[in-house]
């Protein structure tokens, strides 16, 4: 489950579907709280990304990296170019985590009155 939950792509793509079905879940059944819950889910694929790194190395590998000073070595060695690999991708994740925390805390908060703006869940 860990590759999964620290896979970038994975995360953005169920993410996106699982808003998508919500959304559609709400038109169908015209009750805005479908969509509205999906907030919450959003917000939270946001934290697993910010924590994408903790999430890939443990919390004690974490923090004993965090507090390890390494120049590495003139030529790199095949962990050194695999950590900077996966350093890359802990900083992309990051950058998505934010916009996912974002939309996430809008539609929890807002998912609800934009659909009523649409009649979706009025009268329901």
């Amino acid at each position: 489950m860990s590759r999964a939950v620290i896979n970038v792509n994975l995360v953005l793509i169920f993410t996106i579907m699982f808003s998508i079905a919500s959304l559609t879940i709400s038109i169908v059944v015209n009750d805005v709280e479908w969509f509205q819950a999906s907030g919450a889910v959003v917000t939270v694929s946001g934290v697993l990304l910010a924590s994408r790194k903790i999430l890939r190395l443990g919390l004690e590998d974490f923090i004993k990296g965090e507090t390890t000073i390494d120049g590495g070595h003139i030529v790199p060695t095949p962990e050194e170019i695999e950590s900077s690999k996966q350093s890359d991708f802990d900083f992309i994740a990051y950058k998505y985590s934010i916009w996912l925390l974002i939309m996430g805390t809008m539609i929890w908060a807002y998912g609800g009155i934009v659909l009523k703006l649409f009649n979706v869940g009025v009268n329901a």
